[in-house]
């Protein structure tokens, strides 16, 4: 008998304690709101009934979070603490968030996944590792970047040696200055950004810095548009509220809501990475005056190449050979078997077949030795694409 009634008292307080708990969480927020909110005001935000009627009047970012979420999202991101602001929610350390290569000419490319912590850090170790292989320009990925931390785009855009503010940020308190962490292991002055339609939030911020202080130079499709950061807001229930508090421009003022970055070279989606390394590539080749010669369109995977030459030449072993490269875009000089079919051609064809729809460039070297002791002084450039499908053959 003696179970039975603290059972019943402890159910009858949890109903009496409820609502006053609720309403007490409800009058918080539409505190938080009335005081910080950034955007449309709300139309009915005294007569809402609950913290859900009231989230309906903010715009999608703003979020309630009740106590269990909120401890998900504090053991997700393995933090004592909310971080102050976020363009998103950022994903949690991840060391696979950074990732980088080599490609062909001194290229080296870095691809960010998220603003997420320890952005700093990894940026610098792979910047270090490419620097190290030779990498003498930059092509940053920000593609499909959804946004993250607001500290890490400002670390970031440290790394950019013309840039000297981060952007502007219009909140309630009126309009404030972002400050830049300096990195001492800057990118080149001429590094290249990637952007497309989902690049979001902390990208944006990035993007519109740079392109407002002709910091890079910004490259593929105009942005989403997500010019707004949240700040994160602790509730006494335990709870939380993730509520839009400003909206972040360039620092010359240029806005982002609802328009995005628009960039400084426009290319199709899924050819920035390639398209931007080709000119990279080509530039470079005509100021050291080769010259272009037009390649073909839909070639085989197997495409087997001949040079030829205008007289006798003195290749050498074919193996030693290295004045003829065959280079894929996006990527490096690809493996080739080369054959000297005669005293004036050289035969060039790829070790594997080549990717369907991919972009290439056959380049031919000044300083080939001619059998007449003369030796070729201008190399030549020929660009040219695989077909975009296998063909099938008939049985």
């Amino acid at each position: 008998m003696k179970q039975t009634l603290i059972a019943v008292v402890a159910v009858f307080a949890w109903l009496c304690l409820t609502p006053a708990t609720e309403a007490a969480t409800l009058d918080e927020v539409k505190e938080i709101v009335e005081l910080y909110y950034y955007g449309e005001k709300p139309t009915n935000l005294h007569n809402a009934r609950n913290v859900t009627e009231v989230v309906r009047q903010l715009d999608e970012y703003s979020v309630y979070m009740t106590p269990a979420e909120y401890s998900d999202y504090l053991n997700q991101y393995a933090s004592a603490k909310a971080p102050a602001q976020v363009a998103t929610l950022a994903a949690p350390h991840n060391p696979d968030n950074v990732s980088s290569n080599m490609m062909y000419g001194n290229v080296g490319y870095l691809k960010i996944k998220a603003f997420s912590a320890h952005l700093q850090e990894d940026v610098n170790a792979h910047w270090s590792r490419l620097k190290a292989a030779g990498a003498k320009r930059l092509i940053l990925d920000l593609r499909f970047n959804g946004g993250g931390y607001v500290d890490s785009a400002e670390q970031l855009l440290g790394f950019f040696p013309r840039v000297k503010e981060a952007y502007k940020l219009q909140t309630r308190m009126g309009t404030q200055a972002g400050k830049v962490v300096p990195a001492k292991n800057q990118f080149p002055v001429d590094t290249y950004v990637l952007v497309n339609r989902y690049s979001a939030s902390a990208s944006e911020i990035v993007a519109v810095s740079l392109k407002d202080q002709s910091a890079a130079n910004i490259v593929g499709e105009t942005t989403k548009g997500k010019g707004s950061v949240q700040s994160l807001f602790e509730l006494e229930n335990g709870g939380a509220l993730k509520l839009t508090t400003g909206h972040y421009t360039g620092p010359k003022g240029t806005p982002v809501q609802h328009i995005g970055v628009e960039p400084n070279i426009k290319m199709k989606s899924g050819t920035e990475h390639a398209g931007m390394h080709k000119r990279l590539v080509t530039s470079d080749l005509a100021a050291r005056g080769y010259q272009f010669t037009k390649g073909p369109t839909g070639v085989a995977q197997s495409k087997v190449f001949n040079v030829e030459f205008t007289q006798k030449m003195n290749f050498g072993p074919a193996k030693d050979f290295n004045k003829m490269e065959l280079v894929k875009f996006g990527s490096v000089s690809i493996q080739t078997a080369k054959k000297a079919s005669n005293d004036k051609t050289m035969t060039i064809q790829p070790a594997k077949p080549m990717a369907l729809g991919a972009e290439y460039m056959l380049i031919v070297h000044p300083g080939i030795a001619g059998a007449n002791g003369l030796s070729v002084v201008k190399g030549t450039y020929t660009p040219f694409t695989v077909q975009a499908r296998a063909l099938v053959r008939a049985k």
